[in-house]
């Protein structure tokens, strides 16, 4: 603790001093000169749990003036309203805020771990008052921090405000004040046009992405798998069959008389001109069906001779049934 003890005296001389005496209850008095009106006797009254007694004299050397006493005590076990004039108060701790929408959030440390005296090793009370309205609130040495919140009103937006902070440890008094200035609040946004912008946006690039699938899977689609050139020299492939090189046996004639005069191989090549097919046309099957049918019948060849009259007085022979 820091105690610093100051009085008055009316048209002090040069070789004045002032003797000061500090007494505690529990230890031994300690005296000191100064000539100053002021003296800082923290180091005789380290003892938070003590009572002290102080006495002020004035001299010049040669005479003394009476003294004058004051008593003071940080022990809530000594102090007495009837003999303690004054009562000493401990040095609010160092106070923290921020502001937080309408919110104010104040935070400090617990007197003992700033000041280390066992006396101070115990709950700390404190009362936060703002616009006429208190609160109590309370933290123990082992906590990080003492903490407390002040709700605003929505009127206090670009106002400064006032906090009064009061506390008691140990019987001892503490206080401080705090100005604390509210931005103004921006105000929120209404979220839900853009979102509804957002979703309405989204499902039109759905459709289209949709649409532009399905006209791309259509084209595709008509597309065939073979190309087109392709296609006809498969077909034109497999619609062309070899013809089998028909066996034909050699005919021989017996007679002077040709068996067939130019005119009549002459009418015959006529006829077969007419009646050629193109065998590009037949299948495989219908091959297949005309040898199958060819084998089941028999050749004229193994049929029995017999004479034909080709023309008059010509005589041929032939096969026949």
């Amino acid at each position: 603790f820091v105690n610093v003890l100051f009085w008055n005296y009316s048209n002090p001389t040069e070789p004045l001093k002032f003797g000061v005496k500090v007494e505690p209850y529990e230890s031994a008095s300690q005296t000191v000169d100064t000539s100053q009106t002021y003296l800082d006797i923290s180091s005789y009254s380290r003892d938070a749990d003590d009572d002290y007694f102080v006495f002020v004299t004035a001299h010049d050397g040669q005479e003394k003036s009476e003294n004058v006493s004051i008593r003071f005590t940080y022990s809530k076990d000594y102090f007495d309203e009837k003999k303690h004039k004054y009562k000493c108060s401990l040095d609010f701790p160092a106070v923290n805020t921020s502001v937080h929408k309408d919110v104010i959030e104040v935070s400090f440390q617990h007197p003992f771990m700033l000041h280390k005296q066992d006396i101070l090793n115990e709950e700390f009370k404190y009362i936060v008052t703002h616009d006429e309205q208190k609160v109590l609130y309370s933290c123990f040495e082992d906590e990080e921090l003492c903490t407390a919140e002040i709700h605003l009103n929505q009127s206090t937006a670009g106002q400064c405000v006032e906090l009064k902070l009061e506390g008691m440890i140990a019987g001892i008094p503490s206080y401080t004040y705090r100005n604390v200035c509210v931005p103004q609040q921006t105000p929120e946004t209404d979220k839900t046009g853009l979102i509804a912008a957002l979703l309405g946006g989204g499902t039109i690039v759905l459709f289209i992405i949709m649409g532009f699938v399905w006209l791309l899977w259509r084209k595709l689609s008509r597309i065939p798998i073979i190309p087109e050139f392709l296609r006809n020299v498969i077909t034109g492939q497999s619609l062309t069959s070899q013809a089998e090189p028909t066996a034909i046996s050699q005919m021989t004639s017996r007679g002077d008389t040709p068996l067939l005069t130019d005119e009549i191989f002459s009418y015959a090549n006529t006829i077969l001109d007419d009646t050629v097919v193109d065998l590009t046309e037949v299948s495989e099957e219908d091959m297949d069906c005309e040898d199958s049918e060819g084998v089941g019948r028999s050749s004229d060849y193994d049929s029995p001779k017999f004479l034909q009259e080709m023309s008059p007085g010509d005589i041929t022979e032939g096969y026949g049934p």
